[in-house]
């Protein structure tokens, strides 16, 4: 296997940056009009949008509204469209990280000696750690996505991991569903608290960051 060079920064796609956008708006506002105008099924046609937003860089509950729709509809309509929309999400996070992580202003960032072993380390397996940490809902992705960018990953073979990975965990949730029945007020509930605890951890960990700058700060 090659070795991936961790030193330059990342490629800049050479399309418009209003393109993908622009595409999940449209899918967005198309899917939103047949909701409104076609009669039943409204609830399948809001999940291509709602996938856009829940497999976006913002932190947001994904996983119930999955859950859900697999007791109420086919488990390989939920599958496909699903991971129809988070290809298409995908490739934008990785276009937005890519624009942020090529400035000059992070390029301390890529050459820390925490971000080259964590690459080192994603040098091993790339592929199937993408894969795990798609599938796995107890495994962030954030980071993998970031590596992904530095070591200038081929976006065919990320994109490869997103369909595995994510169809894998869709039919899984979308399975859970459809055996449980779980209520929907219940999932929105515990969607609801997994929220809070995601932004109390965000909020503890930027304070934690906090601290030591304002003790350098009096030194």
């Amino acid at each position: 296997m090659a070795s991936i060079s961790i030193s330059a920064a990342p490629d800049i796609p050479r399309h418009p940056a209003w393109l993908l956008p622009g595409i999940m708006i449209v899918l967005s506002a198309v899917t939103l009009l047949a909701a409104f105008t076609l009669p039943g099924d409204d609830q399948i046609w809001y999940f291509l949008p709602f996938t856009f937003l829940g497999n976006s860089l913002a932190p947001l509950p994904y996983d119930g509204a999955v859950i859900y729709l697999g007791a109420h509809y086919p488990i390989w309509l939920v599958v496909v469209l699903g991971v129809f929309g988070t290809v298409i999400i995908e490739a934008w996070n990785m276009e937005v990280l890519a624009r942020i992580l090529g400035r000059d202003g992070t390029r301390g960032f890529r050459r820390h000696p925490l971000t080259r072993w964590m690459l080192r380390w994603y040098e091993r397996a790339p592929f199937w750690s993408l894969v795990g940490t798609c599938i796995l809902p107890v495994v962030p992705h954030y980071p993998m996505r970031v590596l992904a960018v530095l070591a200038r990953y081929p976006m065919w073979k990320y994109q490869l991991s997103v369909i595995i990975g994510r169809g894998g965990r869709y039919a899984w949730l979308g399975a859970l569903g459809w055996a449980l029945h779980i209520p929907g007020k219940w999932i929105a509930i515990a969607s609801a608290v997994l929220l809070v605890f995601a932004f109390r951890g965000a909020r503890r960990m930027n304070r934690y960051e906090e601290e030591p700058a304002a003790a350098e700060g009096v030194c």
